[in-house]
């Protein structure tokens, strides 16, 4: 689980920006949203509010892209990262965008820090406590400008022997973590593993779930409990859904295609994947739905896009609290109803033991869920020079006998202005006609 991390120069984020799951000393629905590891108390969900463009992706964004840094082996020794640094401000053009993170694996916390540029690596560090705040050093990584290489130093304790932590350091190139140059060789170290592990199957990972019927299909032929179980939710809405069954479907894939494919400049090893590919599977799922008019098999892209969203959630989150995994999703409850929403938050909370969930939002829906805790929501804003910031604070001193859709439209959310739009389409409505409906060169001409 995750207790805080803190980012600075990525995107919009300018200065260090704390993004913290550690929970208040608010104890109204603790049982479901608290996770107590030692003397810290941790949430199980985060949610970021904002208006467009306030920042709240590119926060879980820095998420995914600290994961996959972490945890990627490239293919090209001097392969770039891909990512921007504050860009309206000249001063932090050349600053390194630094990701300082403190999370635990087990009941064991540990601090990872990492410091990059486009470039490479300039400093990693992972640090692992004990007896409290006690604690000691698993590797540090610097780059030497001076020759040009990158120095690893292990912790003594650390179960590597002298030729193995040479071999890790050899292998530490500018644009891999040592977490990776361990991984990409034959070398067994407990302590390593574990963290490493971590990162690439349970850290914070950003879904896109438009398009995961694909996943749900295959979620569905592999765990046969939670078709019984979506089933079961889906009744909730008033459904004649009874069934889901999953066809499976081998096709050829044609030379054509695969030449295409290999034409893309892919790396070595996609595209030696691609010279092996012959077949590829589609899964489709067959809502069985059940009328006085007798019983009929519909394709998923048959369904309403509310009822595929959901099933789609669904299956994210049986799998996340499942396998104890971390999810990020942007703009979660877009285009579902607030029952639909609480039914999915209400799942995952529930059964989540160390699963976190953050998500972007502007849903109100969210604010009328009747057990949500208020240190829970972040409000995310741009200031006038257009970085972003998060306020953790605002929403915790709204007092509990005042709910929290009614502060919204009040303004108690401060950053956020629920009210008036900044355009006035009534007062402007001959200026913005003439945009739509005049030819351009009569536009210009009244402009001259």
């Amino acid at each position: 689980m995750v207790q805080k991390i803190t980012i600075s120069n990525f995107f919009s984020i300018r200065e260090p920006l704390e993004v913290s799951f550690e929970a208040s000393k608010e104890k109204q629905y603790g049982e479901d949203w608290v996770v107590q590891i030692g003397n810290i108390r941790l949430l199980k969900s985060l949610i970021l509010y904002g208006a467009n463009g306030s920042g709240k992706t590119n926060i879980l964004y820095a998420l995914d892209f600290l994961r996959n840094v972490v945890v990627t082996i490239p293919t090209e020794v001097d392969a770039r990262f891909t990512y921007m640094r504050f860009a309206l401000d000249p001063s932090y053009k050349e600053k390194n965008t630094t990701f300082d993170l403190y999370f635990f694996i087990g009941d064991t916390r540990y601090h990872y820090y990492l410091e990059i540029s486009p470039k490479r690596v300039d400093m990693e560090e992972l640090r692992v406590y004990h007896n409290g705040n006690n604690s000691r050093i698993v590797y540090t990584r610097k780059f030497n400008e001076e020759k040009s290489v990158n120095v690893v130093r292990f912790g003594t304790w650390v179960s590597l022997s002298a030729k193995e932590r040479k071999t890790i350091e050899e292998s530490t190139t500018g644009n891999i973590s040592v977490l990776s140059a361990y991984a990409s060789k034959n070398i067994s170290c407990a302590e390593l593993t574990e963290v490493r592990n971590y990162f690439k199957y349970e850290f914070f990972k950003l879904y896109y779930v438009q398009d995961g019927d694909q996943e749900v299909a295959k979620a569905l032929m592999e765990h046969p409990n939670l078709k019984l179980l979506l089933v079961d939710l889906i009744r909730t809405f008033h459904s004649n859904i009874v069934d889901i069954k999953v066809e499976k479907e081998v096709k050829q894939i044609p030379e054509e295609a695969r030449q295409i494919l290999l034409q893309m400049k892919p790396s070595n090893a996609d595209r030696e994947m691609i010279e092996k590919m012959q077949t590829f599977t589609k899964l489709t799922s067959h809502y069985i739905h059940k009328t006085e008019k007798g019983v009929f098999a519909l394709e998923d892209d048959l369904q309403s896009e509310g009822t595929r969203s959901f099933i789609r959630h669904l299956v994210l989150f049986y799998k996340a609290v499942q396998k104890g995994r971390l999810v990020a999703l942007d703009e979660f409850g877009s285009g579902m109803q607030a029952k639909t929403q609480h039914l999915l938050f209400d799942f995952f909370l529930k059964f989540s033991k160390r699963s976190q969930l953050i998500f972007a939002t502007q849903s109100l829906g969210f604010l009328d869920y009747p057990r949500m805790r208020r240190d829970a929501i972040n409000i995310v804003s741009k200031d006038n020079i257009g970085q972003t910031h998060i306020d953790p604070e605002t929403v915790r001193r709204i007092h509990k006998n005042i709910k929290l859709r009614k502060a919204y439209i009040d303004g108690k959310f401060t950053t956020i202005d629920p009210n008036e739009p900044d355009i006035d389409f009534d007062t402007d409505f001959d200026r913005y006609k003439s945009l739509i409906f005049m030819k351009e060169k009569e536009v210009t001409d009244v402009k001259e």
